[in-house]
């Protein structure tokens, strides 16, 4: 039997930096990656590839939505043909897990090896967990279909928020596992080892075609001006969830990734062949207007949308 392991939790909320930590931990074992984006460019299977993992990206929509849950049932029949131990799922950030067993139960009779849902792992953001939960109902049941949950960024908030964020995840599941973290430095092992799905009646999930998140991307060949991109998402960032990408700069490639306004440029090592830049839009296609106006301010004939 192939061990499935679901990883949810909300944009930025450290998923990939959990999934870097696993796949590391794994190194001798035969691993699967299924990473999925609601964005046409897989930002986060770049982060995360790595020598000797099967891996699938798939993008442009939710794996429990309708939109590409297709693409989806391929990727779990196909990867099931692979001699693997491990098969990890990297959910989109506004996925909303509440049919999983179902597609499960779907593809039983279709896989080669059949898999063993150990459950799913949610990574809750501590500092944005609190003003997001009551707006976005996916957050609400990414906690709730959990085994195990990971308080992640817990350098970032003070005691009393911390307090309400265990609050509300005991009062949603009370059987989960909590990890309090920074970087989602947890116990690996124990983590995967230990996580149990949890025993609730599933339902239809919440992702649908006309609840998805409106995604852009913002392109380019050329070397940016690195003050120019950054007055670029600076720009931006309060009408977005989400920004992550890569891109050229004239100070060296970096890797870019923003949570609302926090916005970070690391440096790059792998190198970029060019500017990819992945906008995930809190105000719909408004937001088209508001990267226009950035991009004709800030970086005019370097890059486009």
């Amino acid at each position: 039997m192939i061990k499935l392991v679901l990883v949810s939790g909300f944009l930025g909320a450290g998923k990939t930096t959990l999934m870097q930590q696993i796949l590391s931990n794994y190194s001798d074992k035969k691993v699967g990656v299924i990473v999925n984006e609601f964005g046409e460019v897989n930002i986060d299977a770049r982060l995360i590839s790595r020598e000797g993992v099967q891996m699938a990206e798939l993008s442009n929509g939710s794996i429990f939505c309708a939109c590409i849950k297709d693409k989806f049932v391929d990727s779990l029949i196909e990867l099931s043909m692979r001699e693997l131990d491990y098969l990890f799922i990297e959910a989109s950030g506004l996925a909303d897990p509440a049919n999983m067993e179902q597609i499960l139960e779907g593809i039983k009779n279709k896989v080669l090896n059949p898999y063993s849902y150990r459950g799913s792992v949610c990574v809750l953001d501590g500092e944005s967990f609190s003003d997001l939960y009551e707006l976005l109902p996916a957050i609400g049941s990414q906690l709730e279909f959990s085994g195990a949950v990971i308080v992640n960024k817990g350098d970032l908030i003070d005691e009393e928020q911390l307090g309400e964020i265990l609050e509300i995840v005991k009062e949603v599941n009370p059987t989960a596992t909590v990890f309090v973290t920074s970087y989602c430095k947890v116990n690996i092992e124990e983590l995967v080892e230990g996580v149990r799905r949890r025993e609730i009646a599933e339902r239809e999930t919440s992702n649908t075609y006309e609840s998805r998140p409106v995604t852009f991307v913002v392109k380019g060949v050329d070397t940016l001006p690195i003050e120019g991109l950054k007055a670029f998402l600076e720009d931006i960032a309060s009408d977005t969830y989400r920004i992550k990408g890569f891109a050229k700069t004239d100070q060296g490639d970096r890797e870019i990734s923003a949570v609302g306004t926090n916005i970070h440029l690391n440096q790059w090592d792998d190198g970029v062949d060019k500017t990819e830049i992945v906008v995930i839009s809190s105000i719909g296609f408004k937001m088209m207007s508001v990267i226009t106006r950035a991009i004709d301010k800030n970086l005019k004939g370097y890059v486009r949308l």
